[in-house]
């Protein structure tokens, strides 16, 4: 029983991933909220060709495969706002 109540709990709206958005990966606001699969706040710096930088949700294994150094950059986290 304790198990289906605190599955309950998480699933309450509300509880979503809130990420800042922004750069790039186009945002109808600053604030984008999680769904599915992603489940990280990515910030992530392109410096192959002309620089180019987003921020936002993203799935973790995606977010941590854009660390390649010398051609791009990215912290991934999960908490809310958690990408500056």
């Amino acid at each position: 029983l304790p198990t289906v109540i605190k599955a309950d709990l998480f699933l309450l709206p509300g509880e979503a991933l809130k990420c800042n958005c922004g750069g790039s990966h186009y945002c109808p606001t600053s604030v984008e909220t999680c769904v599915g699969s992603n489940n990280v706040c990515a910030s992530v710096i392109i410096y192959a060709g002309t620089p180019k930088y987003f921020q936002g949700c993203m799935n973790s294994p995606d977010c941590r495969i854009m660390n390649h150094p010398g051609i791009s950059s990215a912290t991934c986290c999960a908490t809310d706002l958690c990408n500056r």
